[in-house]
């Protein structure tokens, strides 16, 4: 089986160490017999704490969800909480996963109620909409996605990816705490980045309560190759009745390549 990875940034080379842990992340959470491929963006500013700025580099992350089908890959999983899901399963035949979707559905599975960390305030809109999306608002408690104070940046991005015990993880816990005690019985990593690190260090729980920690990234990667060995085997498949309906293909071509794409 094979798997495309399709990153929300371009890659920047600051964040090599990064890209490197993701590498051997997959290797750790998917099966043997899965290859899991992470390719960025060929277009990116990088920067997805906007709504409108989400709308421009959505474009290409759909691009990379053509391309993967076009190329044999057997799933696609899309690795940022600021994700065109609707719109990429709507173009192609193979799954289509995001990783905050798929997240917040194993949490229901966990607990009754479900809050979210992200990592900073600008990306609280857009989680905020994929709750009521995903019609899962009832299954998280009051003022549901909440971010790191101060929000992450650079710095602590790479720094946590050899020790997220230093700085993220004291950040993370007071944020989830008060989650808690509002009524978390599941946290969930709103972040495709974080949520690797944490799992590669071993955190899962929040201490001393016994709370549940979700990496989302890895939750979107199993449910890809469930979707694909369920597609493959029983020819289980999205429903093409209405939101997931392919555009004629003549009709994607042209369109497309008015906007410069294929």
């Amino acid at each position: 089986m094979r798997i495309l990875w399709d990153e929300a940034t371009s890659g920047s080379p600051e964040l090599d160490p990064l890209w490197e842990a993701l590498r051997s992340y997959f290797k750790k959470i998917a099966r043997p017999d899965v290859e899991v491929t992470m390719r960025h963006l060929p277009v990116s500013a990088n920067f997805v704490r906007s709504l409108y700025t989400e709308l421009l580099n959505n474009i290409q992350v759909v691009e990379g969800a053509i391309w993967a089908e076009k190329e044999g890959y057997d799933a696609v999983v899309l690795g940022c909480w600021a994700d065109p899901l609707w719109e990429a399963r709507e173009v192609v035949s193979i799954p289509v996963v995001g990783i905050g979707e798929a997240a917040m559905l194993l949490s229901t599975m966990l607990g009754q109620k479900f809050a979210i960390i992200t990592v900073a305030p600008g990306v609280i809109p857009t989680i905020e909409i994929d709750l009521k999306l995903y019609g899962l608002e009832s299954r998280a408690i009051v003022n549901p996605v909440r971010a790191l104070d101060p929000p992450s940046d650079t710095q602590l991005l790479v720094e946590s990816v050899t020790n997220p015990f230093k700085e993220l993880i004291p950040r993370f816990e007071k944020v989830a705490r008060e989650c808690i005690a509002d009524g978390a019985e599941v946290i969930v990593v709103g972040c495709g980045y974080y949520g690797p690190i944490l799992s590669l260090h071993g955190y899962h729980q929040i201490e001393g309560t016994g709370v549940p920690v979700v990496d989302c990234s890895a939750a979107g990667l199993k449910m890809a190759e469930s979707l694909a060995d369920l597609q493959r085997t029983i020819g289980l498949s999205k429903s093409p009745a209405l939101y997931y309906r392919k555009v004629p293909a003549e009709v994607l071509d042209r369109v497309r390549q008015v906007h410069g794409l294929g």
